[in-house]
């Protein structure tokens, strides 16, 4: 019977990218927390540097213990929590009660899927709290803490958010813990992180199911890992060093809630963030001076089989976490003044476009007015003051928008601030144009301020900003991406539509690509552009075969892929991509925005509009000629080797070489080795424009590629039918 539920399961998830679509998926590494996790626990100077960002603080936290999430740092607040698992951030968050949430997902501290993670339910994130003095208040005076003093805490949930709905059999749980007075083995050690550079050499791999061993002049000995992804010459390999005990807490589950869309959320509650009120009455477990709660996540994978598609998922945001004395289950406002949403752009269809652009039409590309989410969380009327201020960068232009004075209602009886009750503060008027100037490019700065109540003390404010930028690039996007976009079969065909208000020249395209397990997205499409024809992509103006999906090194940069031949374009047009095969390419895909009417998809000979409400993170470079890289030397293409066809249905190889690859004399001492999924070398042989591989099994390969001197100069999947 196992059995066969077994592979029932298997076919529903194969099911997931078996049809001809667009599919959206989570990340599989969120690169914001990547690229801090990396700096966190950076080498420095060869040197080998202990992973100490994880702390706790030296002594318990004193009430009221709260936090709203409203910070710079992708990592909780350390002060108050003791781990760093889930992701504090302004992008998944929708209408919730104040900016800034913390996410809890299938993504852990290091921006990576969870070593555990699969198909079926798994425990995913926690957010747990320091140890927390619940035994005594110590303002005005010293004194013990009883059940009459009425604890509670609370705070705002919402599943979804801006990201993936967790499924009905996952679950937000949290729990309380009180501590035993034991220490125990936390199943892990204290880490350090070793450059590959000490175990093998140049163009050596080590394969997913290898053991490494920690250095034994700095570590226990006997300390190992099995490696579950490949680690190349330049990797850095984090390793087990030094037994961690930690306190012993017993976990009891407090409150929970299954797994919905945010859809489904806010048709039961009316509301697409809930405050929980939870009392603490137990003082004999919970009034010490050791008292911690959790929030912990159960997730489950959306594909587990082509590592193209697998992916983060299950979304739980919190926010507004407030724990303390004297309260009751009615107390459930505060005295805060807040924009809800970040600030949003001036410009009718884009978040940035080029100077030049604007410049031509700048009455059409302006908004009317903005949609801005304001809220009061007190239970009292404020008579609040909005206006609004933007700033030229480096440049002398300055406006002033004066909403004047509103009364702004608690938003437990009201919700957001709307243009109804207050047009001037919630749709404010965009009665202005940037100047007009004749440069390449100008950057604006937008301040929104609230002020609650002028008259009281302490007074309740916020304040928004965002910057405008007109640059050489139109994008639809915000840069972030919370999902991922990706299309099958092969053969599939995606565009993306931008309008010009005079005639320019299209250069580069710029694209945002997630990474995959094993960057197994790393495949090959054709570039493209197309006419318009009737609101819908025409004729092919422009075509450059074989293109490799690429990662930027920076943080959250956009890999250019700079036009053959510059194309002179007017009006209407179209950019993006054919597929050469049916996995996922995996473009960034910001939930922040919605471009979904300038979006269309064709698996099937027609054109449609994307069915998902989002951006793309793909942009078209115009204008003058590409400045030269850092070097002074002009952009060439990149030098590659790339293996086609892929998916290979005979037995040759054939290669592409491109940029310095293409002189014959630079790979004739090369040699290409052939890899199954294990590691094992089944061919070897002096590199040839074109191989036979002889007889081979279906399935996926690795083809590497190495110098003369041993260096792996490229290495990439190769799919046998």
């Amino acid at each position: 019977m196992k059995r066969s539920i077994l592979i029932i399961t298997l076919l529903a998830g194969f099911k997931l990218i078996s049809p001809a679509q667009e599919i959206i998926t989570g990340l599989y590494e969120n690169p914001v927390i990547r690229a801090e996790y990396m700096r966190l626990t950076s080498v420095v100077g060869g040197g080998i540097q202990k992973d100490n960002f994880l702390k706790s603080t030296s002594s318990p936290v004193v009430l009221p213990f709260f936090d709203d999430f409203n910070q710079a740092w992708i990592y909780p607040n350390s002060r108050l929590w003791a781990d760093n698992e889930v992701y504090v951030n302004t992008n998944f968050g929708y209408r919730s009660v104040n900016i800034g949430v913390a996410t809890l997902d299938a993504i852990d501290s290091r921006g990576k899927l969870h070593a555990n993670a699969s198909q079926f339910p798994f425990l995913a994130d926690s957010l747990t709290s320091q140890p927390i003095r619940l035994d005594s208040i110590f303002n005005p005076a010293p004194r013990c803490i009883t059940v009459a003093d009425s604890i509670y805490l609370s705070f705002y949930y919402q599943p979804q958010g801006r990201g993936n709905p967790p499924e009905g059999h996952d679950s937000l749980i949290l729990q309380f813990g009180n501590y035993t007075g034991n220490l125990l083995f936390a199943n892990y050690y204290d880490s350090i992180w070793v450059p590959l550079s000490q175990y093998i050499q140049p163009g050596d791999t080590v394969f997913p199911g290898d053991t490494v061993y920690a250095p034994q002049d700095l570590c226990a000995q006997g300390l190992f890992i099995i490696a579950s992804d490949y680690y190349f010459y330049e990797d850095l390999i984090q390793m087990p060093c030094d037994s961690v005990f930690i306190p012993e807490y017993q976990w009891r589950r407090i409150w929970s809630s299954r797994g919905m869309s945010l859809q489904a959320f806010y048709d039961t509650y009316g509301t697409y963030s809930r405050q929980v009120m939870i009392p603490i009455t137990d003082s004999v477990k919970y009034f010490t001076d050791e008292f911690r709660f959790r929030f912990i996540n159960y997730a489950s994978l959306a594909s587990d089989f082509n590592l193209s598609w697998r992916s983060n998922c299950d979304q739980w945001n919190i926010d507004y976490v407030y724990l303390n004395t004297g309260r009751s289950k009615r107390d459930t406002v505060y005295r805060h003044v807040t924009f809800a949403e970040r600030a949003p752009s001036i410009l009718k269809r884009y978040e940035a476009m080029p100077y030049k652009q604007y410049v031509n039409d700048p009455t059409n590309e302006m908004k009317s007015q903005l949609e801005m989410f304001i809220t009061n969380l007190d239970s009292t009327i404020f008579n609040s003051t909005y206006y609004y201020a933007v700033y030229q960068v480096d440049g002398p232009f300055q406006y002033l928008y004066p909403g004047g004075n509103c009364n702004l209602f608690p938003f437990y009886i009201n919700g957001y601030q709307n243009c109804n009750a207050c047009a001037a503060h919630a749709c404010p008027p965009v009665n202005f144009l940037f100047p007009l100037g004749t440069a390449d490019s100008a950057e604006f700065e937008i301040r929104h301020f609230i002020i609650g109540d002028l008259t009281a003390q302490d007074t309740v404010a916020d304040t928004l900003r965002m910057r405008q930028r007109f640059h050489n690039y139109y994008a639809y996007d915000d840069g972030t991406p919370e999902e991922g976009y990706g299309l099958t079969p092969a053969g599939a065909k995606l565009a993306y539509r931008f309008s010009l208000n005079v005639m320019d020249t299209l250069r580069a395209v710029q694209m945002f690509f997630n990474r995959t397990q094993n960057d197994a997205n790393e495949d090959y499409f054709n570039l493209m552009v197309w006419q318009d024809n009737n609101g819908k992509p025409g004729n092919v103006l422009y075509q450059q075969n074989n293109m490799k999906v690429e990662f930027s090194e920076t943080l959250l940069g956009f890999h250019t892929y700079v036009l053959d031949e510059p194309l002179p374009l007017s009006g209407i047009f179209y950019i993006g991509w054919e597929q050469l095969t049916g996995n996922n390419l995996n473009l960034g895909y910001d939930r922040y925005n919605n471009a979904r009417q300038n979006t269309y998809y064709n698996t099937s000979g027609e054109w449609f509009q994307s069915t998902f409400d989002g951006a793309l993170m793909m942009r078209p470079v115009l204008g003058k000629k590409l400045q030269t890289s850092s070097t002074g030397e002009p952009i060439h293409e990149a030098s590659a080797i790339i293996p086609y066809p892929n998916p290979l249905h005979g037995s040759r190889i054939n290669f592409r070489c491109t940029g310095e690859y293409g002189d014959e004399r630079k790979t004739e001492r090369f040699s290409v080795s052939l890899l199954n999924i294990l590691g094992e070398e089944i061919l070897f042989a002096p590199f040839r424009i074109s191989i036979d591989t002889g007889p081979i099994s279906p399935g996926v390969y690795i083809l590497r590629i190495k110098d003369e001197k041993g260096y792996a100069v490229s290495v990439s999947k190769l799919i046998k039918r």
